[in-house]
């Protein structure tokens, strides 16, 4: 359970850091506010599997 927390807060915080540097790059809707909250979330599913790997080896290496 620990895993999976560590896992998603840290998917979060690098998927934030992505959209900082980044920036919206998609356009997924006209509002700007939910075109930025839907960039967040596509980072984030991006960062899942990343932040996987590094929990994981992380808690288990």
């Amino acid at each position: 359970m620990a895993a999976l927390v560590l896992t998603l807060i840290l998917a979060f915080v690098m998927a934030g850091l992505g959209w900082f540097t980044a920036g919206s790059r998609f356009a997924f809707a006209e509002d700007s506010s939910e075109n930025d909250l839907a960039n967040l979330v596509v980072y984030t599913l991006g960062c899942l599997p990343v932040s996987f790997v590094i929990v994981f080896f992380g808690i288990g290496g």
